[in-house]
C-alpha cells in the first residue's frame, strides 16, 4: 500500500504578485501557481485573485493524492497572532484587522498559520537550509528595508519581539534619517534601498569617477548583481556600498548576539549579494564592536558564530510559511518521495499495492512524460465583478467574512528610486 505523502500549501504575498504552491514534507515545492497582487481595493477585492490561485492548488493536490495538513501565509508586515489577523500591512491596508485565518479555514477545513515575511523566510533556512540543525538562527534581510528574525528550537523568540519582524526598527546610531517609528538611527534608515541612494546621489553631487554612476546614468536599474559586477571591477562608489553595509550589519549582529546568542547568522537575498565580500566587512564590524580583547564568554561566541548566505533564495518565505505544518521525514521517505506531482495514473497504480514499487513506477512514468518538478500557472485576469468572492466551497456551512473588521492604517511612505529600482519580490 502507497505510503501517505504529506503536504502544506503555502502562500507568500508580494507587492505585485503571490505565488501559491504545494510544499512537500521534506521543503520541495512541488507545484506553483501565481496570482496578482491587487492594490487599493476592499478586503473582498483584494483577496480574489489569491483565493482561486489557492482553490487551484488544493484541488490540483488532492487529486494527485496529497494529504493536506494546513495552510502558511507569509505576509508582508506586522501580524496580530492573538486574534490571528494581519494587523499592520502597508501594502494592502484593506486586510488590516480582517480576520484572514478564520476565512481560511472556514473555506477550505484546514488550519492556517500566518507568518510575517521574514519570519517565514527564517523558518525556511531554520528548516531546511542554512541554519538547518542549529538551535538558534538570526535571519537578516536587505530589501527596500531591513527584516529580521530570530529562531529559536523551531519557534520565533517572543522576547525579541522589538528588534525583529518585516521592518527591524533596532538602533544602531545616535543620529541619521528618522524612522517611521520617529527615532533615529534605526538599521532600516541606514542599510535599505533610500540609503543606498543617498550614497550614491552623494557620490554623484562630488562629481566622484565610477563606472557604477555611468551605468546607472544610462538607465540601468540599480540592482545586486550590477552592484556585485562594479565591485569586483574595484569601482570605488560600489566598494565603500558593500563596506557601509557591513558596517552597520555589523553592529546589529554584535547586538543580537550579546542578548540572545545565535549560532548563526543567514544573510537573506535582497540589494546586495551575500558574497565573500560583504561577509568579511561584517564580520570585521562585528569584532570591532567587541575591542581586541573581548571578554572570555562574549569572544567564545563571536568566534563560533557562522555568518552565511541563505540557501533557499527566494523561495526560501513561500517554504518557510507551510514549515509548520511538515513533519520532518525520515531518510528512507526523503529519498523515495517521488520529485513531481503524480499524474492522473496515480489512482490505477495506487490499486496495485507494493509501496515503494508504486512510488517507482510513478517517478518512471513522469520521465518518460519529461514533465518537469515545478510548474507554473499563470491565472486568468480577475473579475471586476466579485460580489462572489469569499462565498464558500459547497460543503461549507459557516458565516462568510466581513470586508473590514477596522480602519485602514496609513500607507507605508512611498519609496521614490526612479532608476535604482530594485525587485520588489
Amino acid at each position: 500500500m502507497v505510503r501517505e505523502l504529506s503536504a502544506a500549501v503555502g502562500v507568500e504575498i508580494g507587492s505585485s504578485r503571490a505565488t501559491i504552491a504545494i510544499i512537500s514534507a521534506n521543503g520541495q515545492v512541488r507545484e506553483r501557481f501565481e496570482a496578482r497582487t491587487l492594490r487599493g481595493r476592499p478586503a473582498r477585492a483584494t483577496l480574489e485573485p489569491y483565493l482561486r490561485a489557492i482553490d487551484a492548488a488544493i484541488q490540483r493536490a488532492e487529486g494527485a493524492g496529497y494529504a493536506l495538513r494546513g495552510i502558511g501565509v507569509a505576509l508582508p508586515g506586522k501580524l496580530d497572532q492573538t486574534y490571528r489577523r494581519p494587523f499592520l500591512i502597508p501594502l494592502l491596508p484593506s486586510l488590516n484587522h480582517f480576520p484572514l485565518c478564520d476565512l481560511l479555514e472556514t473555506r477550505y477545513h484546514l488550519p492556517v498559520r500566518l507568518h510575517s515575511d521574514v519570519e517565514a523566510a527564517a523558518l525556511g533556512e531554520y528548516a531546511f537550509g542554512a541554519a538547518r540543525n542549529r538551535h538558534q538562527a538570526l535571519l537578516l534581510t536587505v530589501q527596500a528595508v531591513v527584516g529580521a528574525a530570530l529562531i529559536s528550537d523551531g519557534q520565533p523568540e517572543p522576547t525579541a519581539r522589538d528588534c525583529t519582524g518585516h521592518v527591524c526598527h533596532l538602533p544602531v546610531a545616535n543620529t541619521g534619517p528618522r524612522c517611521s517609528c520617529g527615532r533615529r538611527g534605526c538599521i532600516s534608515t541606514l542599510v535599505s534601498l533610500e540609503a543606498l541612494q543617498r550614497l550614491i546621489q552623494r557620490a554623484a553631487r562630488k562629481g566622484e569617477s565610477s563606472s557604477l554612476l555611468q551605468r546607472l546614468s544610462n538607465r540601468e536599474h540599480f540592482s545586486a548583481q550590477l552592484l556585485a559586477e562594479e565591485a569586483a571591477r574595484g569601482d570605488s562608489l560600489a566598494l565603500s556600498i558593500y563596506q557601509e553595509v557591513g558596517h552597520w550589519l555589523g553592529i546589529a549582529v554584535a547586538y543580537y548576539l550579546r542578548h540572545f546568542a545565535p549560532e548563526v547568522v543567514v544573510l537573506g537575498n535582497g540589494l546586495l549579494n551575500a558574497d565573500e565580500l560583504l561577509l568579511g566587512h561584517l564580520r570585521y564590524s562585528l569584532l570591532s564592536q567587541f575591542g581586541a580583547q573581548p571578554a572570555a564568554e562574549e569572544g567564545q561566541r563571536v568566534h563560533a558564530l557562522s555568518i552565511v548566505p541563505a540557501h533557499l533564495g527566494r523561495d526560501a518565505a513561500l517554504i518557510g510559511s507551510a514549515v509548520p505544518f511538515l513533519a520532518p521525514l525520515p531518510a528512507h521517505r526523503a529519498e523515495g518521495e517521488p520529485s513531481a506531482l503524480p499524474s492522473q495514473e496515480a489512482p490505477a497504480l495506487a490499486s496495485r499495492g507494493g509501496g515503494e514499487l508504486v512510488l517507482e513506477e510513478l517517478a518512471t512514468a513522469r520521465r518518460r512524460e519529461g514533465r518537469s518538478a515545478s510548474r507554473t500557472y499563470r491565472l486568468p485576469p480577475a473579475s471586476d465583478d466579485l460580489s462572489w468572492l469569499v462565498t464558500e466551497r459547497p460543503q461549507s456551512s459557516g458565516p462568510p467574512s466581513p470586508d473590514d473588521l477596522g480602519p485602514a492604517a496609513p500607507s507605508h511612505p512611498r519609496l521614490n528610486p526612479r532608476r535604482l529600482r530594485g525587485r520588489d519580490h
